[in-house]
């Protein structure tokens, strides 16, 4: 378990994935910037398939109050390369746009810069999601790059932002640190 100020990580598990999987109808948290098989996260047997992988690392997102909120994991992790793709979301509307998103990105990225040798943690995110960019920058993440990409057929083409944090920068600043 992986303790902030306002949430508590912890292992996502089979219980989770009937609450999780609904959320995947929510247009905001379900959009996610382009495929992978690690992070294609839109049916159970996804969810089922990516807790049995050694390349991800999901976990469950708790409020305080023990309310299953989000999910936030690591996914694509190149233990040779030393990097991981960061994804997160909170599932329970009640709870964006207070904080909890950034308490959950800050405590993952205190645990995984120190207790792994994982050096560099990227993610994608898209344009238009002004409130998750800027969570993402006030923990260190700094855009690296933009692309417009059509994700579907018959879809309109989206822009979507590559944000990156390495190990160094994250323990410089301490703007999204765990409180203790």
């Amino acid at each position: 378990m992986i303790e902030g100020a306002k949430v508590v990580l912890r292992p996502l598990g089979e219980k989770d994935l009937e609450t999780i999987c609904g959320w995947d109808s929510d247009y905001y948290v379900a959009a996610v910037p382009g495929p992978s098989d690690d992070r294609h996260l839109d049916n159970r047997k996804g969810y089922e398939r990516i807790l049995r992988s050694r390349t991800a690392k999901m976990f469950a997102i708790e409020a305080r109050d023990g309310s299953l909120i989000g999910d936030i994991g690591l996914v694509e992790i190149s233990w040779r390369k030393r990097e991981a793709e960061l994804v997160v979301r909170i599932g329970d509307e009640r709870y964006r746009g207070r904080g909890y998103g950034q308490d959950a990105v800050s405590c993952l990225l205190e645990y995984v810069f120190s207790n792994t040798k994982l050096a560099r943690i990227y993610l994608r995110v898209f344009e238009e999601n002004v409130p998750a960019i800027r969570c993402f920058q006030k923990c260190g993440f700094r855009k690296e790059w933009m692309i417009t990409r059509k994700l579907e057929a018959g879809e309109l083409p989206r822009r979507v932002i590559l944000m990156t944090l390495e190990r160094e920068d994250f323990f410089k600043s301490a703007r999204c640190r765990v409180a203790s």
